[in-house]
């Protein structure tokens, strides 16, 4: 994140603006809370995401640990299931994977759309409903999971091998790989049909049961693997003899193998509970194997190797076998669940930011390294803790727990990223427009996107056959891009005939996102009129729009309103309630230019007083067609209002409409550059035919 110092900085050390997105604080990170329109959650809590490994992240679960320090167990509910994350307008999927309320510990998962390399975004956790539902879903929140429900093994997500007398059997909830005969070599194997790439980790709760006279037990697999039959390339974490006291490994990359034996202990009885998580990653174009015993990385089992270590993909299985010599160790590994998720050697930190009550202005402040899964169901978690004051604020009472949850072993230093402790102003989200989707190649378009760190789309909707745009938002969906439908951008809805086609527009796009795989993530509504009262014949006025969008929206679906430069100021306060946000068209100018800094701010001044007053938040539009001489000036006027509103917590941003025109100004220096605006991702290639736009802060707080 950066801080306002350094975005002037590089504001003015680049050239090229291409499409824009807004100026907001330089203070302010890359989300925004979710909507509190809906208040049935009585707490909420800041979570501070930093990167530390220095890669640009998509789709990744980030470990959150709770506990006494940090986090009021009595203040949810007793199984954690009114819990909700959201960033931005957004709700994160999750999954607990650990909630102890009378130990006060809990291991939460949350699965963020995108973090940016070395950068810090905040999430929102609220709590405190007592009629919420469990929404806590390993499915939605991993790559792969199995927590094995039924009795049966899920053909759709698992292949299933035998010899001998090898079973593999589910009951309860309980997968069981075993070998349950006195015979030599057999054996059973699931293995999952779909396969996974490099920079994954294979995690699965599990426990060894000796049913034979001989306490050996079973020997136990665990690992990767292209394929069962004529297999090239290989990860095998292999354990045996009692207590799985003896740990090998064994990887095999074409025809290189290596074996390494007795390098480790697992050290747990049989018939306890532990989390076992196999590394395959690359770093620093190094591929390197982890293993990891309840979120801690064991360093003896590390192995570093381009030549003996693959990185093609493969799929993940769990074995379970007899010893040659037909002894009585018979017995099985019992599996409770198994998942598999993105990795990355430096894992990203989560800090927690608990605001206390009214009255009370200091913070806890939590640090979680994130890793592995974490979390013996009977002994709890392994992570160190250590307690410290934070010198940055010497006014707040501020504590820190470093928890040492991930990839690290415990005699190693954990460094602190560097982002600042405190509250923290609300922050912007980068949108563009976009009029046809179709007519872009989608995987060039989220490419395009995703390198210019923009996450929200504003799709020109038209009523007429919104499912036509099902397709495009649920494949944006699944890159982790939110979609919101603008909505009767040449309509003036207070003029004669005209309510029917307005009401209509409205209950087709909320009938869609009702029904839809793919809802809008936001409904932005335009407004064509300086004010809503009209005594014409089947006209309606806009208050009726936005109430009846509140209302029918639910609380991840965000409401937004932009205003012509005419509008009727005094109208705000009628319509803030129903909205989250609102965007001021500062065009076009009458008597004189709106292309400077004074100009701009004299001319939206009442709307944005309005907007203050009304306790909501607002985006300055400009337009390109206001005659501005070439992209530098454009780019001095954005630092200008970043300067200017500063201190203004009703300022949300700047954004540039047109851009056909916008790309035909001249440049001022020989060698295009990329040109961040305070508060936003830099957007840093050409969409051709798209006009830039701003989006704000997602739900109104």
């Amino acid at each position: 994140m950066m801080t306002k110092r350094y975005t002037a900085y590089v504001i003015f050390s680049v050239f090229f603006i291409f499409l824009l997105t807004g100026c907001a604080l330089a203070a302010t990170g890359g989300t925004s809370g979710i909507s509190t329109k809906d208040n049935s959650w009585n707490s909420s809590t800041e979570i501070l995401i930093t990167e530390n490994a220095g890669k640009d992240l998509q789709e990744y679960p980030v470990a959150v640990v709770l506990n006494s320090s940090n986090f009021n167990f009595s203040e949810a509910k007793i199984d954690g299931s009114d819990l909700r994350f959201s960033s931005e307008n957004r709700t994160l999927n999750y999954w607990i994977e650990t909630w102890d309320p009378e130990n006060e510990e809990a291991l939460i998962w949350v699965r963020l759309t995108s973090l940016s390399a070395n950068q810090t975004t905040k999430i929102l956790m609220r709590y405190g409903n007592p009629v919420a539902e469990a929404v806590s879903s390993g499915e939605k929140t991993f790559d792969y999971f199995d927590d094995f429900e039924g009795n049966y093994l899920n053909e759709l997500d698992w292949n299933a091998e035998s010899a001998g007398g090898g079973l593999v059997e589910v009951k309860n909830g309980i997968c069981n790989v075993s070998a349950p005969k006195v015979h030599a070599y057999d054996s059973s194997t699931i293995y999952s049909k779909k396969s996974f790439e490099i920079n994954s980790i294979f995690v699965v709760k599990r426990m060894k049961v000796t049913t034979g006279k001989d306490n050996r037990g079973p020997v136990l697999q665990q690992g990767f693997i292209d394929k069962i039959d004529n297999k090239k390339n290989e990860i095998k974490h292999e354990t045996e003899l009692a207590n799985e006291s003896r740990v090998n490994l064994e990887t095999i990359y074409g025809k290189q193998k290596k074996n390494f034996y007795d390098l480790t202990d697992v050290n747990v009885p049989e018939g306890e509970w532990y989390v076992s998580g196999l590394a395959w990653y690359e770093e620093n174009n190094t591929r390197k194997i982890s293993w990891f015993k309840n979120g801690v990385r064991d360093p003896r089992m590390d192995f570093v190797s381009n030549d003996s270590v693959t990185n093609s993909p493969m799929h993940v299985y769990l074995y379970a076998a007899s010893y040659k010599d037909s002894s009585k160790n018979t017995g099985y590994m019992a599996v409770d669940y198994v998942l598999v998720r993105k990795f990355v050697g430096e894992e990203p930190t989560a800090k927690i930011i608990s605001v206390q009550k009214e009255g009370n202005s200091s913070e806890s402040v939590s640090e979680n390294h994130s890793g592995n899964s974490l979390g013996n169901s009977s002994g709890g978690t392994s992570e160190q803790s250590i307690s410290e004051n934070n010198s940055e604020n010497h006014s707040e009472n501020v504590s820190e727990d470093n928890f040492e949850y991930s990839f690290k072993n415990s005699s190693e230093n954990i460094s602190e990223p560097q982002t600042a402790v405190g509250p923290r102003p609300n922050s912007e989200t980068s949108g563009i427009r976009l009029s046809s989707p179709y007519e872009f190649n989608f995987s060039a378009l989220v490419n395009e996107l995703n390198s210019s760190g923009i996450d929200t789309i504003f799709l020109s909707v038209d009523n007429e056959d919104v499912w036509q745009y099902e397709r495009f938002v649920k494949m944006a969906h699944e890159k982790g891009i939110s979609v919101h439908a603008v909505l009767l951008e040449d309509v003036n809805c207070t003029k004669k005939g005209a309510g029917n086609l307005c009401q209509n527009t409205l209950n087709t796009v909320l009938d869609y996102n009702e029904k839809s795989l793919a809802p809008f993530d936001g409904i932005d509504i335009d407004v064509n009129s300086s004010a809503w009262e009209s005594s014409e014949e089947n006209a309606i006025d806009y208050r009726t729009l936005f109430e009846t969008a509140d209302e029918e929206t639910k609380e991840n679906v965000s409401i937004s309103a932009s205003l012509p430069l005419n509008y009727n100021a005094s109208q705000i306060q009628e319509i803030a309630p129903f909205v989250d946000f609102f965007i001021i068209k500062a065009y076009p100018g009458e008597n004189k230019k709106l292309n400077s800094v004074s100009n701009i701010v004299d001319a939206v001044a009442l709307e944005m007083g309005e907007i203050r007053g009304a306790g909501s938040r607002g985006i300055i539009e400009i337009s390109v067609e206001e005659d501005f001489k070439d992209k530098y000036s454009i780019q001095q006027l954005f630092t200008g209002l970043a300067d200017y509103y500063s201190n203004d917590s009703a300022f949300l941003g700047v954004s540039i409409f047109n851009y056909n025109t916008y790309k035909g100004l001249p440049q001022t220096q020989t060698e295009e550059k990329e040109f961040p605006i305070p508060g936003f991702n830099t957007l840093t290639v050409i969409l051709a035919g798209l006009g830039a736009f701003a989006l704000l802060n997602g739900k109104k707080s």
